[in-house]
């Protein structure tokens, strides 16, 4: 997901596997709660697309709503929060991990300027403002985007608890204990056993 500058997809060719398509035109000054949960189909799909065993339930919750108006482009404001239930596989043991994670973004939602012949597109930034993303038409894919958050939640480096490193002839090397060991070394003590050899 990029900070500034990214664009929801738009490409009705494009199949993705949690779709939830809005219509911003259709969101009332009071905004729109919606509650998404994605199917076994729909799991499997974003499993295989994201490498892990199985996600055995994900479920969103979103409210989308008018944000400020900056002449005629029109903004929203997209705040989500989602659950979900992942295995993966231990990247030790390979044994099967089952995780619970969770998760909550915020994006503003605006349309994308019109560039004209010879002339650069500006967008208006606020340093208060969350992820931007722009809008290429006024139908919105929530799921996509709940997904796209869902999976940088995903731990990166599964590990069933309990594993040393022997099952596979290694030992892990934890960050404290190499501190520790350098804690340890005092560096007079090369002065010192210079000061001998002279």
């Amino acid at each position: 997901m990029s900070k500034n500058d990214s664009e929801t997809p738009a490409n009705p060719e494009i199949e993705v596997e949690f779709s939830r398509p809005i219509d911003v035109t259709r969101i009332l000054s009071k905004g729109r709660e919606c509650k998404f949960e994605a199917s076994e189909q729909e799991r499997s799909a974003l499993a295989e697309r994201y490498a892990v065993l199985s996600i055995d339930s994900l479920v969103a919750e979103c409210l989308i709503s008018p944000s400020e108006n900056r002449g005629k482009k029109k903004h929203y404001k997209l705040e989500a929060t989602f659950r979900a239930k992942v295995v993966q596989s231990c990247g030790i043991s390979l044994d099967p991990i089952e995780e619970n994670i969770s998760g909550e973004f915020t994006i503003i939602l605006q349309q994308a300027p019109k560039k004209h012949r010879g002339e650069a597109a500006e967008i208006d930034f606020t340093h208060d403002e969350e992820d931007i993303e722009l809008l290429s038409s006024d139908i919105i894919d929530v799921g996509e985007m709940i997904a796209q958050h869902f999976s940088l939640a995903i731990n990166p480096y599964p590990r069933k608890q309990g594993v040393t490193g022997e099952e596979l002839g290694q030992k892990i090397v934890k960050e404290e204990d190499l501190l520790l060991e350098t804690e340890k070394k005092n560096p007079f003590d090369v002065l010192k056993s210079l000061k001998h050899k002279t």
